[in-house]
């Protein structure tokens, strides 16, 4: 059987964050170790970004189909060598919104996307530097059937 039209948007949500590299003229080299839903990365895999598929709500609209709203957060992790934590923590910010906002994605899949928070707080680890993005994914479904 193929995958839920959620798991297609998950997988483009993937392959958009891989693109994240200063070969593809970001400021910041984030996309090269993507994992899906990963809480714990060994620093020997930095720099790498996490992407969190959460739970998501469902509005039954007319036609038989559903409005569903999925929340994705996306945490970006890179050593931070002798540049500033909180200027290298902009430049990361920044680049993630770019990469998930910037170009449509899966716009077949998804009816509208939103960054909706992101940033850092926690300045206290002395080598690496922790950025999360939070954005909304709605995309439309039939009823009865999570496939189309």
């Amino acid at each position: 059987m193929s995958d839920t039209k959620r798991e297609r948007i998950i997988t483009a949500l993937l392959l958009r964050a891989s693109t994240i590299t200063t070969a593809n003229g970001y400021n910041v080299n984030m996309g090269a170790n993507v994992f899906r839903a990963i809480p714990k990365i060994d620093p020997a895999r930095l720099p790498a970004c996490v992407v969190y598929p959460l739970i998501e709500t469902v509005d039954r609209i007319g036609s038989g189909k559903c409005l569903c709203t999925m929340p994705i957060r996306v945490d970006c992790l890179v050593l931070v060598g002798s540049t500033n934590p909180s200027i290298l923590a902009e430049k990361m910010l920044g680049d993630i919104r770019k990469a998930f906002m910037g170009t449509p994605v899966a716009s077949l899949l998804i009816e509208e996307m939103a960054y909706t928070s992101g940033g850092t707080s926690d300045y206290s680890k002395e080598d690496s530097v922790l950025v999360v993005a939070n954005f909304t994914v709605k995309y439309f479904t039939a009823i009865k059937d999570p496939y189309t």
